[in-house]
């Protein structure tokens, strides 16, 4: 589990989260953080999975990277942590070196286009990035039985499609009512 210097990390980003939504700022100026609801449940998922290899697609300021360095930590995993904002990533890796879990975390600048493919199979994957692409690069992922994908903002954007998708493909997949909503997919075993 993550500890009181971590979750109070967590805080902080989310506070700044409300206050730059209460002040209406243009979504490029807004930083996109998972609520804290969820990355304590991602946090407890991960330390009980005890993934090798973790991947999260969307960083921002580095709010999930804390839930799931922090389970990297315990589990002695590895988290790729995928975002496309320099800015954002900047934050996130100097938060990370606060905390001491920069050492768990692979920080790939880039589009995730041009990550996926290069990337082996995961363990566990974190999808929380524009909405318009969780398809596409849930398609890109190389899933091996056992794989569990996350992904944020089920609810709050009625992603359905993404559900759909999801759940055509075989996965066993549930909606979680956690934070902005969550879809918990596995990979079942053949």
């Amino acid at each position: 589990m993550m500890n009181p210097t971590e979750r109070a990390e967590i805080d902080r980003l989310w506070q700044r989260k409300l206050v730059q939504d209460a002040k209406s700022l243009a979504q490029s100026e807004r930083h996109r953080n998972l609520e804290p609801d969820s990355a304590e449940f991602l946090n407890a998922l991960a330390c009980g999975l005890k993934p090798r290899f973790i991947l999260e697609i969307g960083g921002s300021s580095g709010l999930s990277t804390i839930a799931l360095a922090s389970a990297a930590r315990q589990v002695k995993g590895t988290l790729v942590s995928i975002e496309i904002d320099a800015r954002r990533q900047a934050e996130a890796r100097a938060t990370m070196q606060r905390l001491g879990l920069d050492r768990y975390v692979d920080f790939r600048n880039s589009d995730a286009v041009e990550v996926l493919p290069s990337l082996p199979g995961m363990n566990l994957v974190l999808i929380d990035c524009e909405k318009d692409d969780y398809i596409r690069f849930f398609d890109m992922l190389k899933l091996r039985a056992g794989t569990i994908v996350v992904a944020d903002n089920i609810l709050s954007h009625n992603l359905t499609d993404y559900v759909r998708h999801v759940r055509s493909r075989g996965l066993e997949s549930v909606t979680l009512p956690v934070g902005k909503g969550l879809e918990l997919s596995r990979v079942p075993e053949k």
